[in-house]
C-alpha cells in the first residue's frame, strides 16, 4: 500500500461518492492528499477519516466553477506542500435541481447548459492550467478526470452532462499531447453506473434494475473500483499510459443495445 508514496494529490469533489473514495484510497497508498469540495463540513469529515488513520491530508474549500477559488486551491497546495503530482479533476455538476433540468435539447434551459459545463469541463480545465506548470517544476505529474459512459452515447436525458464528459475525452487527449514531453500524463476514466449513496437514494428501484441487466458483470459499481482504477492511474506503474479512456463500468458501454434483451431470453 505505498504505490503513492510521496507524491501530493488534489481531488476534486472529495467530499462524497467517488471524490470521498479516492481521496481515501490515495491517502492508504502513502499518498498526501488534498481534499477540494464545496461543503467544508464534507471535506472536512473526509479529511479527519485519513488524518485518524495516519495519514497526512489537508482540507480545501472550493467552487470549481470559480476560477478564483481553482487558482486558490492550487496556490493553498504548493504553499502547503511545495509540489503537486497528481491532480484528480473528479468534481462535477449533480445537483438534484440541476440534474431534472437537464433533459433534451429542446426543453433544456441556455443557464443549465452554463452551468453544467462551467463546472463540469471549464473548471477541469482550469484546474489543469494552473497545476500544469508546478508539476513541471516537479519533474512531471498525472492528471486524471472523471468521465462517464454517457460520454459516448445517445440517450433521452442528460444533454449537457453528456456534452461535458464527451469534452473532456479531447480536453485530457489535448493535455497528453501537449505536455507530455515534459513529464505530464493524462488519462480519463470512463465510469459507469456507481452505487454512491446519492445514486442509492436518488435512484428508483426499478431503475436501478434495468441498469443492472444492461451490465455484463453480476453487479453494479461501488466507489471503491473506481478509486482503485485511479490510484494506478496515479501512480508510476501507469507511467506509459496517457491520453487514454480508462473505462470502469462494468462493460455497459461495450457491447449491443440489444443485449440485456437477448441475455433475458436465453
Amino acid at each position: 500500500m505505498d504505490r503513492l508514496t510521496g507524491k501530493v494529490a488534489i481531488i476534486t469533489g472529495a467530499g462524497s461518492g467517488i471524490g470521498e473514495a479516492s481521496a481515501i484510497r490515495f491517502a492508504r497508498e502513502g499518498a498526501t492528499v488534498v481534499a477540494v469540495g464545496r461543503r467544508a463540513a464534507s471535506v472536512e469529515r473526509v479529511v479527519a477519516t485519513m488524518r485518524d488513520a495516519g495519514h497526512t491530508a489537508m482540507a480545501c474549500v472550493a467552487d470549481i466553477g470559480e476560477e478564483s477559488q481553482i487558482a486558490a486551491m492550487i496556490k493553498q497546495t504548493v504553499d502547503a506542500y511545495g509540489r503537486i503530482d497528481i491532480l484528480f479533476n473528479n468534481a462535477g455538476l449533480t445537483d438534484p435541481e440541476i440534474m431534472s433540468a437537464d433533459r433534451d435539447i429542446v426543453t433544456m434551459q441556455a443557464d443549465v447548459w452554463d452551468q453544467v459545463l462551467r463546472v463540469n469541463l471549464r473548471g477541469s480545465a482550469l484546474a489543469a492550467k494552473y497545476a500544469i506548470p508546478h508539476m513541471i517544476t516537479g519533474g512531471g505529474g498525472s492528471i486524471l478526470f472523471s468521465g462517464s459512459a454517457r460520454g459516448s452515447q445517445g440517450d433521452m436525458l442528460y444533454t449537457a452532462y453528456a456534452a461535458s464528459k464527451a469534452a473532456l475525452v479531447s480536453l485530457s487527449q489535448n493535455i497528453a499531447a501537449q505536455y507530455g514531453k515534459q513529464g505530464i500524463r493524462s488519462n480519463i476514466l470512463v465510469i459507469g453506473m456507481i452505487l454512491t449513496q446519492a445514486a442509492r437514494d436518488g435512484y428508483p428501484p426499478e431503475v436501478a434494475r434495468i441498469m443492472e441487466r444492461h451490465h455484463l458483470t453480476p453487479f453494479i459499481g461501488e466507489p471503491d473500483d473506481v478509486a482503485s482504477a485511479a490510484v494506478y492511474l496515479a501512480s508510476d506503474e501507469a507511467r506509459f499510459v496517457t491520453g487514454q479512456q480508462f473505462f470502469v463500468d462494468g462493460g455497459i458501454a461495450s457491447h449491443a443495445a440489444a443485449y440485456a434483451d437477448g441475455k433475458s431470453e436465453s
